[in-house]
C-alpha cells in the first residue's frame, strides 16, 4: 500500500486492533473520514493514510466498511437498489458509528 496523501486505499483500524484497508474512494462516502483525509497538515491520517477508532469495535466497522462500498456501488443507481441487511444486535453501536462517521 503506497503511503502518500493520494494513495488509492485507506487503512481504518478498530479499537480491538484490527485493519481494514478499503478503497480511498469508498472511504471518502464518510464525511468525517474525508475531512480527516483531506485537511492539508490538520490531521496525521492525511498523511499516513490510516486512521485509528479507539471507540469503533472491529465487527461495527467491518459493518462500516461494507456500507461505505455499498453506498459508492448505489448512489445515482437506476436499477433496483437492494436492502443492506443489519443485524438487530450490532443496530445501535452501528448507529452510533454512522452518526460519528457521517455516512
Amino acid at each position: 500500500m503506497d503511503d502518500g496523501p493520494l494513495s488509492e486505499t485507506v487503512k481504518l483500524i478498530s479499537a480491538d486492533g484490527f485493519e481494514f484497508v478499503i478503497d480511498r474512494k469508498c472511504a471518502m462516502a464518510s464525511g468525517t473520514i474525508k475531512n480527516m483525509l483531506s485537511s492539508p497538515g490538520q490531521f496525521t491520517e492525511s498523511v499516513q493514510n490510516t486512521v485509528n477508532f479507539r471507540d469503533i469495535k472491529a465487527v461495527i466497522l467491518e459493518k462500516v466498511c461494507k456500507y461505505l462500498y455499498y453506498k459508492v456501488r448505489y448512489t445515482n443507481s437506476t436499477s433496483q437498489i437492494p436492502e443492506f441487511a443489519i443485524e438487530p444486535e450490532i443496530a445501535l453501536e452501528l448507529l452510533m458509528a454512522a452518526d460519528f462517521l457521517d455516512c
